[in-house]
């Protein structure tokens, strides 16, 4: 009878986790969808193929929809036989977001389940998870790929613990099925992130089970644990195989070429770097708005500042120079976070319920747990020191330079998902301590007017004098208005008195507004602190008799916490219509766009592109021949709407082909040091774009766009009759700039295995593409001498096959990013086709894989009926008995 009621109450608790979902997203039940910057421009990258499959019904694993061509394996391509993506299905059949805020409720669910085996503690513990304001973040930006990994964390771990406790049966099951689910999802920097935190797991049960002699058991854990990893890893062979063998092609891998590179091995310092969360930003966690929330501030929150840039451009009457400092103060965006990252979508909000059981559990949970809090304390801290990047560069650099993959991934910021996984674990394992430990009342009443008192005392002492304690105002502002103040020094000695005056006021109310906001949310956070530790106490002195009570209390706290801040990130703003969601790209100005546009943002955002998408679509109707367009329109290497309608040269993606990122920034970014390499002038760009078959220019503005044809770019493929030999990477990308391109190749002399090329200028030599798809290119050429054929094709070492005449040669690297295969005299029959061996592999690996995983459920849900039947028997037995 107990375990059925339990099962209701599982019932139950799923089902108010879709309901929650459901509420929090309510938009969706009335036909709206979520608008996602990163997944628009995820929609322009993923078009061609996305047209090319449909219209094919093939799997597509190379683009040229953008950067001049890369493999699909992170845009989104689909691999045979993915079965555990089918699983994945089965847990997030919720509308999108909802989907998403489901599995956050139930992965932590089930990890509640697996260590308490009690509904309420699972229940209130997915509260405590779900709610962190950084997961409803990712889900405005739409970086869906993030939030869906971080959503199989809590079981996965699951199955880890279980293994450690000698259940392995179930522990293997979960173990490996979650993990598969976790690296279908595809953000192997949460995952890396997240063995980070077990690797600090494994140490402290290390420790521990040699203290217990327990060493033996440790180890066939851990065989277990790698045992599944290897088959959860298999079940994504196809997807992980090329992956690692793309990553070692983009700017996370190796790079030869060192002209503006401080680490050859990996992503520079300085880019990894960027997004380091300052020490102080730290106490976001338990007050949301310390900093002022997120970089893009509602109006509402800097009255001060407004009434104050009113009075001020009264104050100046009609004096012109005077109106012109006052437009360019005011044109300055000014915003309520001061924090130490160039920008942020908001704090990494964990909750006030959450940090405080938290700070509790440090010093209440011992005994049996104590294993599980040192490595929960341990990793929230390691996950503090490392987002503090740039902040705490000695560790920092140790890690990027020493720890293995740590320099493969950027923005360290993002590593506080560790703490917002472990404060809620230990937070609920605090709770579940409370009620369940042989600890006497006085240890817990003592706990908890030491650190409870403690943590309101400091709350008390931040909203009485934290205007004198903080700053509330960044380095980067200081240094702005310094430069402010000396423009008007420079333009206007005599007007510097007024406006030092006026500059000041401007920034001691924002500061004003900033405080405003810190303290309100101060109070805030000592109220939800203040109920919290009253619930403990009322039933430490017997006010409550039934800890359930005090538990969903507490819960219904956590929930009303985090639901409230995320509406800040999250909201109804964020829901617009599903049609213009699912056309992000459009070409008219239709009514219902512009109503939208009037009334939301990011609506108004993809509205302005309207006139610069029917161009774009014209040239896609009227040019049917293969090229590329070079958009100055918009940021060309961090867009991707270009490519909805036309291959482009730029485009947005997080792991471009290191080579071309190369080119990028040697010929585009116009770096002053580049000069002293002979790089003064637009040559090597005007190069870069005839050789990538740069047949269109689009440049003015998106609601005034013009285009300009590039008679000079030299099409899908030419013949070189020179050739231009170097030495190395530098002087090869170098070369770019001073070669003439259209009738000489340059070539790296330790690439080619051939140097004796005899090649030859013949004047009625010719090639051209005849046939062109996705994965398969083929060209006619016809000359009285030997040639090299070079094509606008970037260069990829692994799947690409060229053959002339049927039979296979060699793929050469030319002009440092493009293709190159020497072609004889005569006529010939050149064809280029992506074959990846990697995809072959790995499907062959998931197949094999797929069957174990059948065998490991089958097995784990045979024994656990056997298990069961043996213990019915028993209790029969005992009856009878």
């Amino acid at each position: 009878m107990k375990n059925k009621k339990n099962l209701l109450y599982v019932l139950i608790s799923l089902l108010l986790f879709a309901v929650i979902a459901l509420v929090y997203c309510s938009p969706v039940l009335s036909g709206k969808s979520v608008i996602q910057p990163d997944i628009i421009n995820y929609r322009g990258s993923a078009q061609e193929m996305l047209t090319y499959q449909d219209k094919t019904g093939e799997n597509v694993y190379w683009s040229d929809a953008m950067f001049g061509g890369m493999p699909t394996y992170q845009t989104g391509a689909k691999y045979d036989f993915d079965i555990i993506k089918t699983i994945d299905g089965v847990f997030r059949f919720l509308p999108r977001p909802a989907d998403y805020i489901f599995l956050l409720f139930t992965g932590f669910f089930i990890l509640g389940l697996t260590l308490f085996k009690k509904w309420q503690y699972a229940l209130v513990g997915a509260i405590f998870f779900a709610f962190s304001s950084y997961y409803f973040e990712l889900i405005a930006a739409g970086h869906n790929g993030k939030l869906h990994t971080i959503g199989y964390f809590a079981p996965f771990v699951a199955g880890i613990l279980l293994l450690y406790r000698k259940k392995y049966i179930a522990g293997f099951v979960l173990t490996t099925l979650f993990m598969g689910l976790q690296l279908q999802a595809n953000h192997i920097q949460m995952t890396f992130y997240l063995f980070l935190a077990m690797l600090v797991f494994a140490i402290v049960q290390f420790i521990d089970s040699l203290k217990k002699k327990e060493l033996p058991d440790f180890l066939k854990s851990s065989a277990l644990v790698v045992v599944a990893l290897i088959i959860a890893a298999g079940l994504n062979a196809n997807r992980l195989l090329s992956t690692y063998e793309y990553s070692k092609e983009t700017t996370r891998g190796k790079s030869e070429m060192t002209l503006l590179k401080k680490n050859s091995n990996g992503l520079d310092h300085d880019y990894i770097t960027q997004w380091s969360y300052g020490k102080l930003e730290t106490l976001n966690l338990f007050i949301p708005n310390l900093m002022g929330g997120g970089s893009q501030t509602n109006p509402e929150d800097l009255k001060n500042y407004t009434s104050e840039l009113q009075n001020t451009q009264y104050s100046l009457g009609e004096d012109e120079f005077n109106q012109q400092v006052f437009q360019a103060v005011a044109s300055q965006p000014r915003s309520a976070y001061w924090g130490d990252q160039p920008g942020t979508s908001g704090p990494a909000y964990q909750g006030a319920v959450v940090v405080f059981l938290f700070i509790i559990g440090m010093f209440m949970v011992r005994g049996k747990y104590a294993t599980y809090k040192k490595w929960l304390v341990g990793a929230t801290i390691l996950s503090f020191i490392l987002a503090w990047g740039k902040n705490l560069p000695f560790v920092t650099n140790l890690f990027i330079d020493y720890f293995p993959m740590y320099d493969k991934f950027r923005a360290v910021s993002s590593i506080l998902v560790i703490a917002e996984f472990t404060m809620p674990f230990l937070a609920i394992l605090t709770l579940y301590y409370f009620f369940n430990s042989d600890e006497s009342d006085e240890f817990k009443k003592k706990v908890l007017y030491i650190a409870g008192g403690s943590t309101v005392g400091i709350l008390i002492i931040f909203f009485l004098f934290g205007g004198m304690i903080f700053p509330f105002t960044s380095e980067n502002e200081k240094l702005m208005t310094e430069q402010l103040i000396g423009q008007i020094q420079q333009a206007n000695p005599n007007a510097i008195g007024l406006w030092d005056g006026l500059i000041k006021r401007l920034d001691e109310a924002l500061i004003q507004d900033r405080i405003s906001m810190f303290k309100a949310d101060t109070v805030r956070t000592l109220i939800f602190v203040l109920f919290t530790m009253a619930l403990l106490l009322a039933y430490l002195f017997k006010f409550i008799k039934k800890p359930i009570i005090v538990i969903l209390a507490i819960g219904a706290l956590a929930f009303i916490d985090g639901f409230t801040v995320n509406k800040r990130y999250l909201n109804e703003d964020n829901f617009v219509s599903k049609y213009i969601v699912d056309n992000p790209f459009p070409t008219e100005m239709s009514p219902r766009l512009q109503t939208e546009a009037e009334n939301n943002n990011n609506v108004a955002q993809i509205a302005y592109k309207v006139p610069l998408n029917n161009l774009l679509l014209n040239i896609s109707k009227q040019d049917k021949s293969h090229f590329r367009v070079y958009n100055t329109v918009l940021s060309t290497f961090n867009e991707a709407g270009t490519s909805y309608f036309v291959p482009s040269i730029g485009g947005y993606h997080a792991a471009k082909l290191g080579k071309y990122q190369d080119v990028v920034d040697i010929y585009f970014s116009q770096d002053p040091q580049l000069k002293k390499y002979g790089i003064k002038d637009e040559t090597g760009l005007i190069n870069v774009l005839n050789m990538m078959n740069t047949k269109y220019i689009i440049h003015g503005s998106p609601t005034e766009p013009q285009v300009q044809q590039n008679p000079t770019a030299l099409g899908s493929v030419w013949l070189a009759s020179n050739i231009k030999w170097t030495e190395n990477a530098n002087d090869e990308i170098l070369a770019i700039n001073s070669t003439p391109i259209n009738n000489t190749v340059i070539l790296r002399k330790d690439l080619v295995e051939n140097k004796n090329m005899n090649v030859s200028a013949d004047t009625n030599a010719k090639i051209e593409l005849v046939d062109y798809s996705l994965m398969k290119m083929t060209y006619k050429s016809s000359s009285n001498t030997d040639q090299i054929a070079v094509f606008s094709e970037v260069y990829y070492p692994h799947g690409w096959i060229a053959t002339v005449d049927g039979k296979e040669v060699p793929i050469e690297k030319a002009n440092y990013v493009l293709r190159a295969v020497p072609v004889q005299k005569g006529n010939h029959t050149i064809v280029m086709e992506f074959k990846p061996q990697v995809i072959s592999t790995g499907n062959m690996i998931v197949i094999v894989s797929n069957i174990l995983l059948l065998i490991v459920v089958a097995g784990g849900i045979y024994l656990g009926y056997k298990k069961c039947s043996i213990k019915e028997n028993l209790n029969l037995a005992a009856e009878k008995a």
